[in-house]
């Protein structure tokens, strides 16, 4: 009787544990990506390097913009053209505005339950990207929130992005 009692007692443990943890390798794959973006999209613009700030992507992305239009590669080349020649000063704040914590890098989600995952190749980016214009010499800030997905290579493939441009269209006026 003491052996059922035990047993019972160890598959109610191990039944209410979570099967939701994640693998080391998973972990530092996670990492890599958060670094490779902080590495290079966000160092280039603040260094105004196009080839860094162009190096995390795959040839074949698709990167679906505020406006909902989705482009590849070249349309994408000249967008950070436009805002590398039309800004400087360029700086990202991660995490800025989002309550209780200034982490901006996340992945995976637990709910809702019948869609969770832990996959490090999906990373979701919050922060606020600073600058001043150009021509105006009027500064700007913009929240921005981005899903990037990285492909085997450790090169994102395709990425939606949010954001907020009211501040940076007044930056012109």
């Amino acid at each position: 009787m003491k052996k059922l009692i035990l047993i019972t007692v160890t598959l109610l443990v191990a039944a209410c544990q979570s099967s939701n943890t994640i693998s080391e390798e998973d972990s530092q794959i996670f990492e890599k990506n958060v670094q490779t973006i902080k590495d290079t999209w966000i160092q280039g613009f603040e260094e105004e390097n196009f080839d860094k700030a162009i190096s995390f992507m795959a040839d074949s992305i698709q990167w679906t913009g505020p406006n909902g239009s989705t482009v590849g590669i070249e349309s994408l080349k000249q967008s950070i053209q436009y805002w590398m020649g039309t800004f400087d000063e360029l700086t990202y704040t991660e995490g800025e505005g989002l309550p209780g914590t200034d982490v901006g890098f996340w992945g995976g989600n637990t709910y809702p339950v019948s869609e969770a995952m832990a996959g490090p190749n999906n990373v979701r980016m919050y922060g606020t990207w600073s600058m001043k214009n150009s021509q105006t010499g009027k500064t700007a800030k913009s929240k921005h929130y981005v899903v990037l997905s990285f492909n085997e290579d450790g090169k994102v493939h395709s990425a939606t992005e949010y954001a907020f441009f009211g501040d940076v269209n007044a930056s012109f006026e």
